[in-house]
C-alpha cells in the first residue's frame, strides 16, 4: 500500500504509469493505492475508490437551500456504494422535476434540512424526485423540528400535531436508502 508522496523507484528503471509521477529522476505515488509493476511500468492501482456521481445515479442528500422554483441539494452519497464521495458535491432540483403533477411553488414538494432520494438527469448534477421512489425520506417539523412521521399523502409531528405536505418517496421512514 502506498500513500500519495510515497517515493517508488527511479525513472532509469520504470516508466511512470497511472497514479505515478516523476520530480527530478525519482518516481512518487500520486495516490493511494497499491503499486504494481507490468513491462517496466510502475503505476497504482486505487484501494476503495471514491465513487463520483453520473447521468441516471441515484444520490442520497439534504436540501440546503431552497429559493423560488429550485431547490440546492447537498449530494451526500450515491446509492450502492457505502463509500463517502470525494467531496459534497451540490445538485439543483428544480420544481418542474419534482412530481408528475403541478406543483406551486418547491417548497411543496422539499424544504430546508429534508433528506431525499433523487436520481441525477444530467452532467450538470441536475436532479429528478419525479419517480415513485424518488422524494423526501427524512423531514422534521417546521415548528418544533420533530420528526414527521407519514400519514397516507402528507407527514404529521407527533408532538405537536403540525401536517406539512412534500413529495414523498415509497422508502419514507423505512431506513433502505
Amino acid at each position: 500500500m502506498v500513500f500519495p508522496g510515497d517515493f517508488l523507484g527511479y525513472a532509469e528503471e520504470y516508466i511512470p504509469g497511472y497514479g505515478v509521477y516523476e520530480e527530478d529522476g525519482k518516481l512518487f505515488a500520486a495516490t493511494a493505492g497499491k503499486a504494481v509493476v507490468e513491462e517496466k511500468t510502475l503505476r497504482v492501482i486505487p484501494v476503495n475508490s471514491i465513487p463520483e456521481v453520473g447521468k441516471n445515479d441515484v444520490v442520497v442528500g439534504r436540501v440546503v437551500d431552497t429559493r423560488g422554483s429550485f431547490a440546492m441539494v447537498e449530494i451526500a452519497r450515491k446509492e450502492g456504494n457505502s463509500r463517502a464521495l470525494r467531496h459534497y458535491d451540490r445538485g439543483f432540483l428544480h420544481v418542474s422535476n419534482m412530481s408528475e403533477g403541478y406543483l406551486k411553488n418547491v417548497e411543496d414538494g422539499v424544504r430546508y434540512m429534508d433528506i431525499i432520494r433523487a436520481r441525477v438527469i444530467d452532467s450538470n448534477l441536475r436532479l429528478s424526485i419525479k419517480e415513485r421512489e424518488m422524494g423526501v425520506i427524512k423531514a422534521i417539523c417546521e415548528k418544533c423540528s420533530t420528526p414527521l412521521l407519514r400519514e397516507k399523502d402528507k407527514l404529521k409531528c407527533p408532538e405537536c400535531g403540525n401536517v406539512e405536505k412534500r413529495k414523498i418517496s415509497e422508502y419514507y421512514g423505512k431506513g433502505e436508502w
